[in-house]
């Protein structure tokens, strides 16, 4: 339908209309704003000009009452308020859009007509497009929204922070704070308010004990270097034992923001782990690890500044041993008890570190001479005599010591560690128990002991070393008692080696107990070649170590020996030194030898008279001969003493063997004085077994004749 058939049509209806109206009419059909003659049915009667240039609605939907527009709650509700109550009533419309355009808004003012107060025939509607400002206000709402929202969020995170936050002015003043630093520092909310001044809330701090130990230890520098555009951090201990890690940041409108971090249980985590790393478990001395590092830092000031320092090093004697027969509980006392007695014996500034095992460290630094290393030892040395107590058992410590100092700015700080530790060897090898400063020249000796210790080791797995046989002599009966089993090493290049060639090798604790098994595996089986061959050799005498009879198995070791190589016990001695008895471990010994006697081995006390037995342990001891030591044979002035020791072994039921017999004025001066038995050169150097036989043969003859 076209405009002109529309208008017509229009012009029909209207056609009873007043002349007001038609005024009405042309007046509002060429308004060039939105508006709308509706009748009091709300039916659209006319439209203005503007309506259609802003495009309200199209001119071929205006007659048709069902248009969205005209059925819009709002704009059918705000035109009934209209009709009940004569005076102006606004509603703003949505206009929904094309499929590819925007929706539009309009508002609509209502006004009956006419407005004279006379009966009234239609409603006026005047339009305006307020697309702009609705978009703008839902701009300007997105925006609010979004800024609560952003503010809801940032308001989330401060609060749920895990450190303490606060914001300050340039004068100190609080801008703001989160949850965390109230709980903190225990702020009450008059305190939380803007304004408030760090002075104030410092008060506060320090009236409920969560200020700093000391007003400097807040370190007041870092807020004024933040106040001045620095960034700063400081760790603030409190009175309350807690630290508090303050960082400070300065901000570009002038104050700065502060972030507080409770640390105390990170530091405590930290030294705890510091403690594992660095700590040993059992003594709770520092360990290896850092033993390293204070060594480093003494090489390092040394090196910078000359800085005189000292090395010790620490090994327990016969450690082994103690775990062994006593136990681990006991050699663990015996570990805690060293590590008291270090912990008294040097300055708490000394670096006692335990290495591991049986190990022991000590750093010294700042040293002024040798002497301020030597004190300590010596000090060190006297408290270990207190003995231990465990399990109902009573032991003392004995250490070997080795000592070195770094004073010399022309030497290699470097070399301590090494120094101390050939230091530490040649005490072990003058035979334990005892302090050894290093000094040059040990060097040298301890390497050539390294050296044979190296060559033994190699000799013992090729078989060079085998036993010797020396003769015992019975004084009455002239006749052969038995042989001593004496070690030989036959060197490949040097011949046949006598024990003093190689004796660092017995004070090896392993070599000890492997040269200790070559000389039993060989006499044993020896002595049954020589039971099967009919040789009557007697008894044979086989030195035993302090290594064997730490180990508290020798009893049973020997008794399986003589079992596997069915030798009778009868036919076994076995000497035993003074020291052996004298040293750690009595007990163990004292248990072995009561055994191997109950079992029929003779014991020997060997080298009486250079030891410290005293007739106490000759008493607890089953022993069956004493051996006068050679050095007192062969001197006359010893006389008085070789006759005492004679007599001391006639009163106690004992047999007494002479050594070292080399002249026959000297087997004279012995038979005189009543001695059981003898050895040495007079008779016969020792010998390989082959000759054995033969010279038991022909000292038989020469002894008849």
């Amino acid at each position: 339908m076209n405009s002109k058939v529309i208008v017509l049509d229009v012009e029909r209806r209207l056609a009873a209309a007043s002349a007001a109206e038609m005024a009405l009419r042309a007046t509002l059909s060429a308004a060039p704003v939105p508006m709308i003659l509706l009748d009091l049915d709300q039916r659209p009667l006319l439209f203005s000009q503007g309506w259609f240039d802003q495009a309200v609605t199209s001119r071929a939907s205006q007659l048709l009452n069902h248009h969205p527009l005209f059925l819009s709650p709002e704009f059918t509700q705000t035109a009934r308020r209209c009709q009940e109550t004569r005076a102006a009533e606004t509603c703003r419309v949505e206009i929904a859009a094309a499929p590819e355009g925007q929706p539009r808004w309009f508002s609509f003012e209502f006004n009956a007509w006419p407005s004279d107060g006379s009966p009234y025939s239609r409603l006026i509607a005047v339009g305006r497009d307020v697309t702009e400002a609705v978009l703008a206000a839902r701009e300007t709402e997105a925006a609010r929204q979004s800024l609560a929202e952003q503010n809801a969020r940032f308001d989330a995170a401060l609060n749920n922070m895990p450190h303490g936050l606060c914001m300050f002015d340039a004068e100190k003043r609080l801008i703001l704070c989160n949850a965390a630093y109230r709980r903190l520092y225990a702020l009450p909310d008059r305190l939380l308010e803007p304004g408030t001044t760090l002075g104030d809330i410092f008060d506060h701090r320090r009236s409920v004990g969560t200020g700093p130990k000391s007003f400097s230890a807040f370190s007041v520098a870092t807020v004024e270097a933040a106040l001045n555009g620095a960034a700063a951090t400081s760790d603030v201990e409190l009175t309350n034992g807690r630290t508090i890690r303050i960082t400070h940041n300065p901000i570009a409108t002038g104050g700065y923001v502060a972030t507080h971090e409770d640390i105390t249980e990170a530091l405590r985590a930290t030294a705890q782990i510091e403690f594992l790393a660095f700590r040993d478990p059992l003594t709770g001395l520092p360990n290896r690890a850092a033993f390293q590092r204070a060594y480093d830092d003494a090489v390092a000031a040394a090196e910078r500044g000359g800085e005189m320092f000292g090395l010790i090093m620490i090994d327990v004697d016969h450690f082994k041993d103690v775990n062994d027969t006593l136990g681990h509980d006991a050699g663990d006392a015996l570990l805690k008890g060293l590590a008291g007695q270090l912990k008294r014996a040097f300055r708490h500034g000394d670096t006692v570190a335990r290495l591991g095992g049986d190990e022991f460290a000590i750093v010294l630094r700042d040293l002024k001479s040798e002497a301020d290393m030597i004190r300590p030892i010596e000090l060190l040395q006297g408290l270990l005599r207190t003995p231990i107590e465990h399990a109902g058992q009573s032991f003392t410590i004995c250490a070997s010591i080795g000592a070195a100092a770094h004073g010399d700015p022309d030497d290699d700080p470097t070399h301590l560690l090494k120094n101390a530790d050939v230091a530490l060897y040649q005490a072990k090898y003058d035979g334990r128990n005892r302090s050894v400063v290093f000094r040059p020249a040990m060097r040298t000796e301890v390497e050539k002991r390294v050296e044979l210790l190296r060559e033994v080791r190699l000799a013992i797995g090729q078989g060079e070393f085998e036993l010797f046989y020396q003769p015992v002599v019975d004084v009455a009966a002239n006749a052969v008692a038995g042989f001593e089993a004496l070690m030989r090493w036959r060197h490949p290049e040097q011949g046949v080696l006598p024990p003093a060639a190689f004796m660092a090798a017995f004070e090896d604790n392993d070599l000890s107990l492997q040269l200790g098994e070559v000389a039993f595996e060989g006499a044993l089986g020896q002595m049954r070649a020589w039971l099967d061959q009919g040789v009557e050799f007697g008894r044979v005498a086989i030195n035993i170590s302090s290594a064997q009879f730490r180990t508290g198995r020798l009893a049973e070791e020997i008794a399986d020996k003589l079992e596997r190589w069915n030798v009778p016990a009868d036919r076994l001695t076995i000497e035993v030194t003074e020291n052996v008895y004298m040293g750690w471990g009595a007990e163990v010994v004292s248990d072995t030898v009561k055994r191997l006697h109950a079992t029929g081995v003779l014991i020997a006390l060997d080298d009486f008279g250079t030891g410290y037995a005293s007739l106490a342990n000759l008493r607890q001891f089953p022993i069956d001969r004493l051996k006068i030591d050679k050095s007192f044979v062969q001197n006359s002035q010893d006389d008085a003493i070789v006759r005492a020791v004679i007599n001391l072994g006639s009163s106690m039921g004992m047999k007494v063997v002479a050594e070292g017999v080399e002249r026959p004025d000297q087997l004279a001066t012995l038979t005189r004085y009543g001695c059981d038995q003898v050895q040495g050169y007079h008779f016969a150097k020792p010998m390989p077994a082959t000759e054995v036989a033969g010279f038991i043969d022909a000292f038989s003859v020469r002894g008849r004749g």
